[in-house]
């Protein structure tokens, strides 16, 4: 019997019928009123691989990829208000960034569906010099785990 832990590469195949979906709120101000000026955690997507807020979307990606890779993601979208959008403790301009993975719990931390979302993201640089926040005051990026889109 093998006992499979968090991270453990593996060569297999599945066929699931799990996906869980995932609300990422990441803050910027300007993100909606003026986009090319848009600060802090800006992922805005410009096809431009030289472009900051590019980098920083494919930086994002990247760091979501070391534990499991989206099948299903979506542009981001700059929103007005992160607290309209759904946004568990955030306010104010920002974007909103969904994505979906075939495993089951990959993120799943003491309990909590996004936990390692949350510990595994904080403190990570964007080309841009903007650091992640996932806890506390000063909070710049949040996360939703449903089974339901």
């Amino acid at each position: 019997m093998s006992l499979r832990a968090h991270g453990t590469a593996s060569a297999s195949q599945v066929l699931t019928g799990v996906i869980h979906y995932y609300t990422v709120w990441a803050s910027s101000p300007n993100a909606f009123a003026d986009p090319n000026n848009a600060t802090g955690v800006n992922i805005r997507v410009t096809g431009n691989i030289q472009d900051t807020s590019q980098k920083s979307f494919e930086i994002l990606i990247q760091s979501i990829g070391l534990r499991v890779l989206p099948v299903i993601l979506n542009d981001p979208k700059p929103v007005a208000d992160l607290s309209v959008a759904g946004a568990p403790t955030m306010t104010g301009e920002g974007f909103v960034w969904r994505f979906a993975s075939e495993q089951e719990s990959a993120f799943m931390s003491n309990g909590n569906p996004v936990g390692l979302l949350v510990s595994e993201m904080n403190g990570i640089v964007l080309p841009s010099g903007t650091v992640l926040t996932t806890t506390g005051p000063e909070t710049n990026i949040e996360f939703e785990m449903s089974n339901e889109l």
